[in-house]
């Protein structure tokens, strides 16, 4: 057995706030929403919900934020020949009016996530709505030029997104934290296969001002450009600068939030620049002082997408994205694709058949290695340093132990989060400086474990980080052997002294 490796933890070396781990409801929740009522409970469930089982298990990964697709009405036009990709839009029949009865799956589930503790809620779009569009549809062709956006209806999409926002608001107690009114701009969005919208720099900034205009999105945040790509921000379309930079003939930063938003896509391998690329992504955003990130949307594409999996091979690649983008890129929140799947790859958290119209229910390794954070690292909580006995650099910790840390200090809440890429176990030592830890329970997430707790461990003890695992290490005070039942604690006690909820 190796010599432990210790992390020490840093509580004075702080960087971002977390804002939440989520996922989106693209775009099988319009259908899922509508099963019998056990069974989308039990989905929301397992997305959602925050308590412990009888064996101080999570029931669930307690995402904190929520996404909710804005559909343009491709569903009505014959869609796209897969059910499960088509959307609705808020118009009535013939697009003269709204309709606020349409969507309730997805609406049920934005009460569950709300009833079950989900605080943040995103409305995002694909395409305007097709009776915006330049070509009456909900993808591009030759005829949409720089956007398939209808030259000189930018008031008119905004006023669409607004009407949303304010219904939901006022009429479901559904309050919206932001709009993000533009997805992947830079791709071309021609193959017809889903909904999608490509903009210039131009289109955006007019559509944005539009949208900022609306005062029916109250204290809604508009976020842009959700590029489909890290490397665009600083790089070729260069959406930093042309947005954010104030003598730029496209600078909208006194209209839209302080965070940029993109995916991360097409770099979550060594190979691509996992590492690099987010390192130059950190030094970009550094140069736009007060400019915060989010990372909104991500799963495996291209050929390691391919293949449904519902193990730990994928769970780890996707812990390992979640590590760097937080640590060397410095999101403050970080968002799943599909939070259920009907497909044959690696895009889901949760997967169903699509074709049974309430059928089985498929837990992922990567539901429950994402829950290493969402579950533990919550809203408020501060990034803190790691340093390592190692000195090992970020570049070589990919295939290794990566190790972030979390605090609360209001609540006295530490929580480490070890990821051990190798096919050896790893031991470990944590020395939390100045913290509150007399202990460390572990949750670990391997092959044989989906976000077990184990037996806590005394602070200064060699922790073992099984190989190919996601842990989750939270550190808290011990009780004294003068609490109620002598250690016989009930979940809802472990759970309010953990959390510094009342029971």
């Amino acid at each position: 057995m190796p010599a432990a490796l210790t992390l020490t933890v840093e509580p004075e070396a702080t960087a971002q706030r977390m804002v939440g781990f989520g996922a989106s409801d693209c775009w099988s929740i319009q259908h899922v929403g509508e099963w019998p009522l056990e069974q989308r409970s039990a989905i929301a469930d397992l997305l959602f919900a925050d308590g412990l089982d009888p064996r101080n298990d999570p029931l669930g990964i307690a995402l904190s934020v929520w996404r909710f697709s804005i559909g343009a009405g491709s569903s009505r036009q014959g869609g796209f020949g897969r059910l499960w990709r088509d959307a609705d839009a808020f118009y009535n029949d013939d697009f003269t009016g709204y309709d606020w009865n349409r969507l309730q799956g997805q609406r049920w589930f934005l009460q569950a996530a709300k009833a079950r503790g989900v605080d943040r809620f995103i409305a995002f779009v694909n395409s305007p709505p097709v009776n915006l569009t330049k070509n009456g549809l909900a993808y591009c062709n030759g005829a949409s030029g720089s956007t398939n956006l209808a030259e000189g209806r930018e008031d008119e999409y905004a006023a669409y997104l607004a009407a949303i926002v304010t219904h939901f608001r006022e009429a479901e107690q559904i309050s919206f934290d932001v709009i993000s009114p533009f997805n992947e701009p830079q791709w071309a969005w021609d193959a017809g296969t889903q909904e999608g919208c490509r903009y210039s720099a131009g289109d955006i900034r007019r559509a944005v001002d539009a949208l900022h205009a609306e005062t029916g999105l109250g204290e809604t945040e508009i976020e842009i450009p959700e590029s489909g790509a890290i490397v665009d921000l600083w790089s070729g379309e260069n959406y930093l600068e042309a947005f954010f930079r104030p003598d730029s003939p496209w600078y909208v930063g006194d209209k839209v939030a302080p965070t940029v938003t993109a995916h991360s896509y097409k770099t979550d391998l060594p190979a691509t620049g996992l590492v690099e690329r987010r390192r130059e992504l950190r030094e970009a955003l550094d140069r736009h002082p007060g400019l915060g990130y989010s990372m909104t949307e991500y799963c495996p594409l291209g050929p390691h997408g391919n293949g449904r999996d519902l193990g730990m091979d994928t769970a780890l690649m996707v812990a390992r994205v979640v590590h760097f983008d937080v640590v060397v890129a410095g999101a403050s929140s970080w968002q799943w694709w599909l939070a259920v799947s009907p497909y044959d790859y690696k895009d889901g958290l949760l997967y169903v058949d699509p074709d049974r119209p309430a059928g089985e229910i498929l837990q992922s390794k990567t539901l429950w290695a994402l829950g290493n954070f969402s579950r533990f690292i919550r809203p408020g909580m501060v990034r803190v340093g790691v340093t390592r006995s190692d000195g090992v650099a970020d570049e070589g910790t990919a295939e290794g132990i990566m190790v972030s840390g979390f605090y609360d200090r209001v609540r006295g809440v530490v929580a480490v989060v070890a990821i051990n890429w190798s096919e050896q176990p790893a031991p470990i030592e944590i020395v939390a400086r100045d913290l509150p830890v007399d202990e460390w329970i572990p949750y670990v997430t391997n092959g044989a474990s989906d976000l077990k707790a184990c037996a806590a461990i005394p602070a200064g003890e060699a922790i073992g980080v099984p190989a190919r695992s996601v842990v989750t290490l939270v550190g808290h005070r011990a009780f004294s052997m003068a609490d109620a039942g002598k250690r016989q604690r009930t979940p809802a006690q472990l759970e309010a002294h953990r959390t510094g909820r009342s029971s």
